[in-house]
């Protein structure tokens, strides 16, 4: 189902649904992917639960907005399974890398050789579903809507297909930041960059700060206004090791974006070009 999703793995997520189920009736809800479609929507410990607004259609005799309520849970996989899954994820550097930084390799499917499974679903069992419309196809256009909304979740956070197959992202993320190459990689991100062994230890979403209104307006003024650049800020300033580290945290492609091209790699352009005036003017 090409050109569906902004990312490889989203891509890869549609793709493996359409293997599983009817295309045509899958590729029916695309029309129903709309926020406006959501009343409600929610996953919880992996299972998507959502309330998908229907059509009002006299001829059928429905004269009020139906409300039909849609249940997807994909098959977990067993504990003793991922133990081992995880162990040999921790064992390549590329991946810890990529999973520590929320990010899905494209290689993944690799780590699970041998182990009987796979992180995306490859037949019908693996996914069960339902939905209280009067559609008794499977999936209807609500089900299949849901399913289009979990792709575009999946192109911002693609830790989420973990989670959708019973693997704690937390967890999953300690675990590989605990391994011989996750264990480098937050020593050396503690040396050289604090905010790279932040991203590492610290959980995906982490709490905002909120200011209170108390704020000195002296404060305000100079934070609007801008402050002179500190002595230290030169042209022999290192660069990150990790270009928009604090954006590739909460993920790419967000909802004010509607571009498909990568929300992160042009913010890392603007920082590059930001970085080198503030360079420059440091000389």
């Amino acid at each position: 189902m090409a050109g569906q999703s902004k990312t490889w793995w989203g891509e890869e997520f549609l793709n493996a649904l359409e293997g599983c189920m009817d295309a045509g009736r899958l590729a029916r809800g695309r029309g129903y992917a709309a926020a406006y479609r959501r009343k409600e929507f929610a996953i919880r410990q992996g299972k998507i639960e959502a309330t998908m607004v229907g059509n009002i259609n006299r001829h059928f005799g429905v004269y009020e907005t139906p409300y039909y309520a849609v249940k997807i849970e994909f098959e977990k996989v067993a504990a003793a399974r991922w133990k081992t899954i995880v162990k040999r994820l921790g064992s390549n550097a590329d991946w810890v890398t990529h999973l520590i930084l929320g990010e899905v390799p494209p290689t993944i499917e690799k780590a699970f050789a041998g182990s009987g499974v796979k992180l995306l679903p490859r037949t019908g069992k693996e996914i069960r579903s339902s939905c209280s419309c009067p559609d008794w196809a499977n999936p209807c256009k609500h089900v299949a809507g849901v399913y289009f909304h979990v792709a575009a979740l999946l192109d911002r956070d693609p830790l989420l297909l973990f989670e959708l197959r019973g693997m704690d992202r937390r967890q999953l993320r300690q675990a590989v930041s605990q391994s011989e190459f996750g264990a480098a990689l937050v020593g050396d991100a503690g040396a050289g960059d604090p905010d790279l062994a932040a991203a590492v230890r610290e959980p995906r979403y982490p709490a905002v700060a909120v200011s209170g209104s108390d704020t000195p307006a002296a404060d305000l003024r100079a934070f609007w206004r801008g402050r002179p650049l500190p002595r230290e800020v030169t042209a022999e300033g290192q660069a990150p090791p990790v270009s928009a580290l604090l954006l590739r945290r909460e993920g790419d492609y967000p909802e004010f974006w509607p571009r498909n091209t990568s929300f992160i790699e042009a913010m890392a352009a603007v920082y590059e070009r930001v970085a080198k005036g503030i360079a420059a003017k440091g000389t």
